[in-house]
């Protein structure tokens, strides 16, 4: 089967280029905020594939990660699977009250790449700005 990686959450999709990436975000004091999301699809049928696992690699010294499993449309223009709902894992990161500064941590996601159980493991670092 032929299986691509996105990246993204309801609001955005990104294609992956499997090496390690870094996310950069916002957010104001107290409040949660997107960190990332990625999700596995079929090339053929735009369909969903087992979504990745995640984890914490290097925790975040300033607030902690929570994963999710969401479905949201893909935004891929101009391909057949754009706007296609598939399954997410959703990684969301939440400050500790009162924390206002930098927080920076690492993810890693591990998935099935085809039938045969090949593996893919990736890692995205992540950069909050908690205003």
């Amino acid at each position: 089967m032929n299986l691509r990686y996105v990246m993204g959450s309801a609001a955005l999709a990104l294609l992956a280029a499997g090496c390690n990436q870094t996310h950069t975000t916002t957010t104001t004091m107290g409040k949660p905020v997107l960190a990332y999301a990625t999700g596995n699809y079929t090339a053929g049928s735009c369909t969903s594939w087992e979504p990745p696992e995640a984890s914490v690699w290097t925790a975040p010294a300033h607030g902690r990660v929570e994963h999710n499993l969401v479905k949201a449309p893909m935004k891929l223009t101009g391909s057949a699977c754009d706007g296609r709902v598939i399954d997410y894992r959703v990684s969301t990161y939440v400050p500790n009250p009162g924390f206002r500064g930098q927080d920076k941590f690492t993810l890693k996601y591990d998935s099935i790449t085809n039938d045969a159980g090949g593996r893919n493991t990736k890692s995205v670092d992540v950069v909050v700005d908690v205003k």
